[in-house]
């Protein structure tokens, strides 16, 4: 396709043939031109956000959801830093994203000019690939290079263009996609032969399904049938492995250890699961099957990395006639048996304040097998990892970043790209307040989510691990809002729970509203 216009026309015009359908951001007088341009055609979308950090996290959330490229842009110097955080979310747990930020005109770089800051030394940091467009003709191919940057490392990608340079005329062809796909060979890097020697060996295994299992649930399932081994679902792939699967033991955390987990002679992790691997015993035999051998952990006795598929495949053949530990079967089964009945106990806990747990299990009869959900950054999620058993749902959330605030944002960015899907955020009070403002976006956009906020008025963890290090609790207090208030005033529905006996009701009926809804839910500290 040819363009003729400017610089910010060629952009969109661009990443629009790419598949883009939006651009997360806020207005900034450096992104001037490039707004301007937004009106001049209707491929894609610019969502204005309340603040940077937030449109980054969206991008990010979006890109991990779907595996295609995302886009976020802000302005010049503090809408350019303010992006940092969510980019590097983005860049820390492998999702596609590129950031366009907008700099001063170029005879003011390196002048003194406000706002101007080497935009390359900072986002380097948390960017596969940071340039700067300072020609009209060096911008294609510099999009073309970031994208493809981004694609194939499955992280964050960056360009700055200067408001005089967006602005500038530009007459040039498109680019077709073929030249940003990346069709990745089922190159194999490590020894299918010496695995299957130690699985083989094996008469204890743990599985732990991680961020690549979920989408080879099946193969995982049969290996779980295959060896006898237990299940432990990372947090990134709850919801989506065999939920109710006689050896799923659910998600290992500081709420909840299985012995066996010291017990096993060998532990096998598909995919990612950089929050499950911090409670592995270090004298345990570790082996890893991931699609990238970047994400291949440094303590494993054998790895191999490819296509996840098609190694679980030929491993599963190769293991037809293996015969397990029965004694070993047995315990599992018994664990996993105790574990549902003392959860079943607690979905009958009326304690006031509500236990978080309880919030938890009662969410498993109420949340839709088709939703996503958003996971914000807090104690609540070790109650989730433990209560939550799911059945289809997406679980989004930060893996390595962890940066509190990025649940509603993540939610937002989820339900642009699948707005016919329920969509569900979960946060502390702590996390909702850094991010509080994007209920407006919410609303602005008519964007069905349902917020459930875990609220106690107290950072948990941060409180919890001061003890534990022999320190004074301190800076753990919250003062916080009338959530309820808030989200009306702001045009959501706001609901409070105070009685465990008002869960069911309340929750199903924020979910089927329709429009955007909070429900603050009381909830004890611990």
């Amino acid at each position: 396709m040819h363009i003729n216009g400017n610089v910010a026309d060629l952009i969109l015009a661009q990443l629009a043939e790419w598949g883009v359908e939006r651009i997360y951001g806020v207005l900034g007088d450096a992104i001037f031109p490039l707004l301007d341009a937004v009106t001049r055609q209707d491929r894609i979308k610019f969502i204005a956000v309340t603040r940077e950090v937030h449109a980054a996290f969206m991008a990010a959330y979006e890109a991990r959801l779907t595996g295609r490229l995302a886009v976020c842009a802000a302005g010049a110097g503090p809408g350019a830093v303010s992006l940092l955080n969510g980019l590097a979310d983005a860049f820390m747990d492998g999702s596609p994203v590129l950031a366009i930020t907008g700099q001063v005109e170029l005879k003011k770089i390196g002048a003194g000019a406000k706002q101007y800051f080497d935009q390359q030394a900072l986002f380097n940091i948390f960017a596969a690939q940071t340039n700067i467009a300072v020609k009209p003709g060096s911008v294609l191919s510099m999009l073309v290079a970031a994208t493809r940057t981004a694609k194939l490392n499955n992280s964050a990608a960056h360009i700055s263009v200067p408001k005089d340079v967006f602005a500038e005329a530009a007459s040039i062809e498109t680019v077709p996609v073929s030249f940003v796909e990346i069709n990745t060979t089922p190159f194999v890097s490590g020894s299918l032969d010496n695995l299957l020697k130690v699985v083989q060996g094996a008469q204890r295994p743990l599985i732990i399904a991680g961020r690549t299992a979920k989408t080879v649930k099946d193969y995982v399932v049969k290996l779980v049938d295959q060896l006898g081994a237990g299940l432990i679902v990372a947090r990134e792939a709850n919801g989506k492995i065999a939920g109710r699967h006689e050896l799923n033991l659910g998600g290992i955390g500081k709420a909840y250890l299985p012995p066996v987990l010291h017990e096993a002679d060998c532990i096998i992790i598909i995919g990612a699961a950089s929050y499950e691997r911090e409670f592995i015993p270090q004298d345990t035999k570790v082996i890893q099957i991931n699609d990238r051998f970047e994400n291949i952990y440094q303590n494993t006795v054998e790895s191999i990395s490819g296509d996840t598929g098609l190694l679980l495949e030929n491993l599963l053949q190769r293991l037809e006639g293996h015969s397990f530990n029965r004694d070993w079967l047995e315990e599992i089964k018994g664990l996993v048996q105790s574990r549902r009945q003392e959860l079943a106990a607690e979905s009958v806990n009326n304690t006031r304040p509500i236990s978080p747990l309880k919030l938890m299990t009662v969410l498993n009869d109420i949340i839709p097998g088709e939703a996503i959900i958003a996971l914000d950054i807090g104690e609540f999620t070790h109650w989730f990892n433990l209560g939550f058993q799911g059945g289809q749902q997406e679980i989004l959330l930060s893996g390595r970043w962890r940066s509190i605030g990025c649940g509603l944002p993540a939610a937002i960015g989820a339900k642009f790209a699948r707005p016919e899907e329920p969509v569900i955020a979960i946060a502390g009070d702590g996390g909702f307040i850094t991010s509080m403002s994007e209920l407006l976006t919410c609303v602005r956009y008519s964007l069905d989510i349902c917020v459930i906020i875990v609220k106690n008025h107290v950072y948990s963890i941060e409180k919890n691990k001061m003890l534990a290090e022999g320190l004074i609790p301190f800076g753990h207090e919250l003062t916080v809002p009338d959530f309820v208030q808030y989200a009306k005033s702001c045009g959501a529905s706001g609901y409070r729970i105070e009685d465990p006996a008002d869960i069911q009701n309340t929750m199903r009926t924020a979910l089927n509203l329709g429009k955007p809804a909070l429900v603050e839910v009381i909830c004890a500290e611990n």
